[in-house]
């Protein structure tokens, strides 16, 4: 695992343990072999196979990467705490290509990666899924698959 500013953000320098994920196997037939699969939700799956990370469509059967997603602004402005680590409760904002997470700001690159579900990418390689609908959030951070949440 390789510690990157995000996972230090996201678990307090390493002193906290962030929320991990199950791997899925329910894709594994249409997966890379030694790929890793998380489930998003019944149709989408973050798959990461030799470093690389893609978006794997169940309906579709197509795996796209992330770059080739569509920008949006649909978060600009927004608001709210995330966390990703218990007693790990950090203030965040949106803004035009930035992300401010408690005192750290990131340049992101914010994509649809389909109704309600908005990919977050950063600079160094982090990604973070922002599943609108239920306030759920999966990273793949510093190699590692993990979830947080959301306060409403």
């Amino acid at each position: 695992m390789r510690e990157t500013r995000l996972w230090n953000v996201l678990t307090d320098t390493g002193s906290k343990r962030p929320y991990g994920m199950t791997e899925s196997l329910e894709i594994e037939d249409r997966v890379p072999q030694g790929s890793r699969t998380v489930k998003i939700s019944d149709d989408l799956f973050m798959t990461e196979a030799d470093g690389k990370l893609s978006i794997f469509c169940n309906s579709d059967g197509k795996f796209t990467d992330p770059a080739d997603l569509l920008l949006t602004d649909e978060a600009d402005g927004f608001v709210t705490e995330i966390s990703l680590a218990p007693e790990v409760i950090l203030p965040t904002e949106f803004s035009e290509g930035r992300l401010k997470i408690g005192a750290e700001e990131f340049r992101v690159q914010v994509r649809k990666a389909g109704e309600k579900m908005l990919l977050i990418g950063f600079e160094d390689g982090d990604v973070m899924l922002f599943d609108t609908s239920r306030f759920l959030l999966y990273a793949f951070c510093g190699e590692r698959f993990i979830c947080g949440y959301v306060e409403v």
